[in-house]
Formats: structure tokens, C-alpha cells, sequence
């Protein structure tokens, strides 16, 4: 048994593994339009967005939720409306014209009110989850970028939040 793991090992160290991979590093943003550019290395070595830099798919994501501002200003007020028309129509008494009986409406418009409150709830904490995603990346914030096989290539992964300055 031992054997056959040393001949394992030998395997694995023999086989062409790249030597120039480096572990993540820190890179500063230095340019974000029209395309982003880090520096790294004392800002001695600088990667540019579709030359040596790869923008991984989750980053470009985060960085493009809410730049229409529509999830931040007009969901909220779009979902404070229609509880307030909701709220409206609640007050709504009705009685039949023909004999009276009090009418069923305000007991129907309740329960879509209630329906229209849940809703705005569930809408706000997925609104408000999604908001929380969002990356706002700015000149000088640190990122992380990996280095792929191929050579002078990298992909910036993520910002690195600074929790001294607050994220």
C-alpha cells in the first residue's frame, strides 16, 4: 500500500504544474469608467478590464444592481402607494340599494388590503436583500484578483470591505 501512495506522490510532483500562480493579492482600484483598472505591487503593476484583467460574472452583478436607482427609490414608494390606496379603499362602506342589507365589499376590499400589506413586507425584505448585494466600487477600494494559468492574466473576484472605515 505504501507503494502505490509514493508512486502517487512522484506522479504528482513530476507532472507540468504552472510555476508562476500566485495566491490572491490586493489590488487598488485605480480606474472604474469606462472600464476598471487595479494596481498592485506598489502601483507598479497595473491590470486593465479586458486586457489583463477578467471581471468574474458575480462582481459585474453586484456592481450593476440598483444603477437605475429603481430598486432603492421607486420600489419603496411604488409599494407605500398602493398600501395607501389599499388603506383607501378599507374605508369604503357600501349599503344595497334595494333593500338595504348591508354589502359584502369592505369585508372582500379588507382582505385584499391584508394581501397588499403582506406583499409590500415580503416585496421590502427581498428588496432590501437585494440592496444589501450591491457593490459600490469606487477609486482607491482594495479588490481581489487571482492569477489564471494562462499567463498575465487575472480575475478580479470581489472588494475587500476595510471594517476599520466601515466597510
Amino acid at each position: 500500500m505504501a507503494d502505490i501512495i509514493t508512486e502517487i506522490a512522484k506522479g504528482l510532483k513530476e507532472r507540468d504544474n504552472p510555476k508562476d500562480l500566485k495566491s490572491a493579492i490586493i489590488a487598488q482600484v485605480v480606474k472604474i469608467e469606462p472600464k476598471i483598472s487595479v494596481a498592485y505591487c506598489e502601483n507598479k503593476i497595473i491590470l486593465n478590464e479586458d486586457e489583463e484583467l477578467i471581471i468574474s460574472e458575480w462582481f459585474r452583478f453586484r456592481c450593476n444592481i440598483d444603477k437605475t436607482e429603481a430598486l432603492s427609490q421607486n420600489v419603496p414608494d411604488n409599494l407605500n402607494n398602493a398600501l395607501q390606496n389599499a388603506q383607501n379603499a378599507k374605508l369604503v362602506t357600501e349599503t344595497h340599494s334595494y333593500g338595504g342589507a348591508p354589502c359584502q365589499m369592505p369585508n372582500a376590499i379588507s382582505h385584499i388590503y391584508n394581501a397588499i400589506n403582506n406583499l409590500k413586507g415580503a416585496i421590502n425584505s427581498i428588496n432590501n436583500e437585494l440592496i444589501a448585494l450591491k457593490c459600490n466600487l469606487n477609486i482607491g477600494d482594495e479588490v481581489v484578483i487571482v492569477s489564471l494559468e494562462e499567463k498575465n492574466k487575472f480575475v478580479l473576484i470581489d472588494k475587500v470591505l476595510n471594517i476599520q472605515n466601515g466597510g
